[in-house]
Parts: structure tokens; sequence; C-alpha cells
């Protein structure tokens, strides 16, 4: 039987630049015939964590749509980075200088991103602007210390537990040491029941004891509710988790600009980086960026 058209598939990980870390993510380029129903099969079809339909835009100069196997969602920060380094490394975006910008649309408004070229490499990292923290709900430490399997002297007192959204509604909560994520084992029914009556998406748990010197945080990310128990990388929550670090003064904000790498994934074995830079301080944060980089391990066509 004859196909219709083919389309150009990479798959990517995001926030590394060694093939098989970070966070995977399989991107479809010229989506724009596609209904809804076609990318929600092709997203079961390939089964990873999430894949990104990128389309033209009236608003922007792309419209990403992001599936996983089970629903769409309306942002996604890794499969975003991955997206934009498709579109660089198969020459459909093109560039003009050191730093060229882009504008983005997805189902939770536009964002702008830049593309910066590293001179030396010619590596491209994506930068991406989030919305203004907002910081919303407050919970009790101690039910999600239990649900987690910890104590509640693994959560960092007097820190709250809070929801804190650049975009996306996501639950903070800071633990004392690196050996307090070590120890996590999570109640996956209990997480699930909490997260019915919140505010929130999923939960950002991390520390400022990291693997690295040269970092910042080290972090572990669950989205049950999802369908994903635990991400590697993700970079939606990063925005909202140095927002929350500036805010109650886990970070020295003095200068206009504080810069946070956080490490995260190494508990699943696909070690991955994320470069937040944060405008403003503790009082009043007026600018979010997230970035990092990613590699391409797969390209291809999908026959529809």
């Amino acid at each position: 039987m004859p196909h219709e058209y083919e389309l150009d598939v990479v798959h990517a990980d995001a926030f590394t630049d060694v093939p098989y870390g970070g966070n995977p993510a399989t991107v479809i380029l010229g989506a724009d015939k596609l209904s809804r129903d076609t990318m929600h099969k092709i997203s079961t079809e390939f089964n990873v964590r999430e894949t990104v339909f990128v389309s033209d835009s009236d608003v922007a100069d792309y419209r990403f749509r992001y599936m996983t196997p089970d629903r769409e969602i309306n942002f996604s920060g890794h499969a975003t980075v991955a997206a934009f380094h498709a579109l660089l490394s198969e020459g459909v975006a093109e560039t003009t200088n050191q730093i060229t910008m882009f504008t983005l649309e997805t189902n939770t408004g536009v964002f702008e991103v830049e593309a910066v070229r590293d001179e030396r490499s010619q590596v491209y990292e994506i930068q991406i602007t989030h919305q203004p923290p907002q910081f919303l709900t407050t919970y009790d430490p101690k039910d999600y210390a239990n649900a987690l399997g910890l104590t509640l002297a693994d959560i960092m007192a007097p820190k709250p537990v809070q929801t804190v959204s650049t975009g996306t509604p996501h639950l903070m909560i800071p633990v004392s040491t690196y050996r307090s994520l070590e120890r996590i084992r999570p109640d996956w029914n209990a997480l699930e029941e909490m997260r019915r009556d919140s505010d929130y998406v999923s939960i950002q748990v991390f520390s400022r004891d990291t693997r690295e010197e040269t970092s910042d945080a080290h972090a572990r990310h669950f989205a049950p509710g999802l369908g994903v128990p635990e991400d590697p990388v993700s970079g939606s929550a990063a925005g909202g988790m140095a927002s929350y670090m500036v805010r109650y003064g886990m970070m020295d904000s003095s200068n206009p600009v504080t810069s946070i790498v956080i490490e995260q994934g190494d508990f699943l074995g696909r070690p991955g980086k994320i470069y937040v830079e944060i405008r403003g301080n503790e009082d009043k944060i007026e600018q979010v960026k997230v970035s990092g980089k990613a590699v391409t391990v797969l390209r291809g066509k999908l026959y529809i």
C-alpha cells in the first residue's frame, strides 16, 4: 500500500552532549498536516517519554505540540531543546549570527528561544525564556516525606514545600543532602492521590549537595500522573526550581543575573545538566532562562 507522504524524524538526547545521556525525545519535522489523533498514534508507536511535533505557526516562527504515549501535554523543556537541535542540525532553521532568536508557539503561549553557537565546537546551546515565576500553594512536608520514603529530617526546614510555575506548575521539595536523594523510595499510590487534589503536575526533589563541585544543585523529578514515574532531566521544572532557590536564599542573588547549574539523571544512568539564568533577586524575579544542549542518536523517515 503506497504512503501518502513521508516526514523527517530525529531522535535526540537533550541536556547532554553525550549519546544516551540526558533525556530522550523524538522530533517529527514538518508535522503541519497531522491530526491530533495521528500524532497520538505516532507517539504511541515510538513509545518514548515525549514526542514533539514541529509545524509552522501564524503567530511565531514555529509551533510545537508535545505528546506522551498517554496524552498531549502543554510544554516540555527537554523536548523543546531536542526539537530546536533537530531544526538546526537538519538545516531547517537558518542562523546568521552566533546568537539567533526564535519565537515558539505552544499550548501555554509564545516563548522566546535563543540558539547560541559555540564558535569552537559549532554546537548550539538552546536557551528558552520561561514565564516569570508564580509561587503558589504550600503543603505539609511530613506528608511528602512519608510518600517519598524519607523522614521529616530529610526535608530542608524551614524552606517550604511549594508549587512554583514558570509556565508549568511543579512541586518543589528541598532536601538536606545527596544521600536523602539516594534514599527516596516513592509510594506511587500516595503521591498520585495527593497530586489529584493539588495545583501541580509533578514533583521536583532537590539538594544543594552535588556530585560535581561546579554544580549548584542535584535534582530528581517524579511525574507518575503523566505516565513517567521518574524523568531523567526536566527542563520545565528547572526554571521553577532555580526561581525557588533564589526566592528562598539558597543562592547568592546580589548580582543582576544568578547562574545556576543543575545536575540530574544520574539515578537513572542518564546524567545531564541544565543551565538556568535568573535575572532579579529574592524580592523580585524578572526573567528566567533555561538552556541546554542536545545530541542526535537517530535520524530517519516516518511514512504516513
